[in-house]
């Protein structure tokens, strides 16, 4: 059968850098500077270079991330999938895309159709006011024809992005982008909140005084307000920022949650493989380099023991709702977290950021807010 895994594409090209974004990027003024044969060519390199780790391994979702992956022509995705489907493993039942809604085309949305089978639209925001203060490109006509023309072109599995706390936003704005959100009619939505991340632009504009984040007790107001407001319109909430319609759970991310094996593939990319973790450097000219010897890009290798694994595992499974089942644990890890945790545990139970019931813990309302206190705490 092979053990199910999930493969990730970071392609780290976009047209400007957004100013909250950490993730690695570059930015092409000009898209025809943009080394897609040289890109492919060393994908396809590093794919082969992995290829006899992988004989026991069955490729299920397939993500392609960035930056912005629609910068590339679907002929870029056709010719990878291709050489995927030929050296590895790989039946994906679950393949995104992220999209930018501008610049779409239905040719191209045509295209990655014959590929993907979901598409990731990163709206961030559904009014013009939050566009201007995330310092975004597009406007909010961009984004109702970016999902016009996607379900044209057979997309029946829609996922929008939003930001929200962005500077200035207030509770009848989030109402407003929430409307007009749902009225797109997407399958899964991802509410994240805006967190400056250092080094970027905004990080800078807040150490200069520039621009305010919004108080924290406001931050907390919006989150449960939009937690309601989807709920009430059909959305369930698994994941801490993420709410899908029944059936329409991201696949791909939920191998990351369940610390399952992963494959990461690109500059930048992480892997999950064997009890090993693998990250590329983020630098696409080493990245290029080093492929194009027949080598593997630079990258840091850190191999994790059971008890490292099983403390992660707990982290990231309490990241959805539903919570993590103690008997699966134990018989996976051969640790019982009751017990591993011991004082630990008994007190954020107490004190009301976690609840056990029915050999099942999550977290609570409390926990879920305060997630990052919790998962310091047990880690």
């Amino acid at each position: 059968m092979g053990i199910k895994a999930a493969l990730y594409v970071h392609l780290p090209f976009c047209r400007a850098k957004c100013p909250y974004c950490d993730f690695y990027s570059l930015p092409f003024s000009d898209l025809e500077k943009i080394p897609v044969k040289e890109f492919l060519e060393a994908l396809k390199k590093e794919i082969t270079l992995w290829q006899p780790r992988l004989k026991n391994h069955k490729f299920v979702t397939f993500y392609a991330g960035g930056g912005t992956p629609s910068l590339l022509p679907p002929s870029f995705f056709e010719e990878l999938f291709s050489f995927l489907k030929a050296n590895l493993y790989f039946i994906p039942e679950e393949a995104t895309i992220e999209v930018n809604p501008e610049g779409l085309t239905f040719e191209n949305l045509l295209g990655y159709r014959r590929v993907f089978n979901r598409i990731s639209i990163g709206a961030q925001s559904f009014t013009k006011k939050g566009l201007k203060a995330l310092g975004r490109r597009h406007l909010v006509s961009d984004i109702e024809k970016a999902v016009t023309l996607a379900r044209k072109a057979g997309f029946s599995n829609l996922s929008l992005d939003m930001i929200y706390a962005w500077p200035g936003e207030n509770l009848e704005d989030l109402e407003e982008e929430l409307k007009l959100l749902v009225s797109f009619e997407p399958q899964h939505v991802s509410c994240y909140e805006l967190t400056p991340e250092p080094e970027t632009p905004l990080w800078e504009l807040i150490q200069k005084n520039k621009i305010k984040l919004l108080p924290e007790e406001k931050i907390i107001k919006f989150f449960w307000f939009i937690h309601e407001f989807l709920e009430g319109k059909g959305f369930k909430h698994y994941e801490i920022s993420n709410y899908a319609r029944p059936g329409y759970q991201c696949k791909h991310n939920l191998f990351y949650w369940e610390a399952k094996p992963y494959l990461g593939l690109g500059p930048g990319a992480a892997s999950f493989l064997e009890g090993k973790r693998f990250k590329n450097e983020e630098n696409l000219k080493k990245y290029l380099e080093a492929l194009g010897q027949g080598q593997f890009p630079p990258r840091e290798i850190e191999t994790l023991d059971a008890e490292a694994r099983f403390r992660e595992a707990v982290i990231l499974g309490l990241r959805v709702l539903k919570g993590i089942s103690l008997p699966e644990f134990k018989k996976h890890f051969g640790f019982d977290v009751l017990t591993y945790y011991g004082k630990t545990l008994k007190s954020l139970l107490a004190e009301g950021f976690l609840i056990l019931e029915n050999d099942r813990l999550r977290l609570s309302r409390k926990g879920i807010l305060l997630s990052n206190f919790v998962f310091r705490e047990l880690v």
